[in-house]
């Protein structure tokens, strides 16, 4: 099972780990993790890092 974490482009700051799923609708980005934790986060991703597991978020008013 490959899990990412995520991670705020501005500080590099971990927004969620063991994420399992990512959706992005109209602007928000929205992130679940293996146990069905939820967070939202206003913006887009900037890069997705498949061979480390690591997807970074330009995010807004964060």
């Amino acid at each position: 099972m490959c899990l990412s974490n995520i991670y705020r482009a501005s500080d590099k700051k971990l927004l969620m780990d063991n994420t399992a799923r990512i959706e992005v609708k109209d602007g928000v980005v929205i992130l679940r993790d293996l146990f069905g934790q939820v967070l939202k986060v206003k913006g887009s991703i900037a890069s997705v890092d498949l061979e480390n597991n690591e997807v970074i978020l330009q995010t807004e008013n964060c």
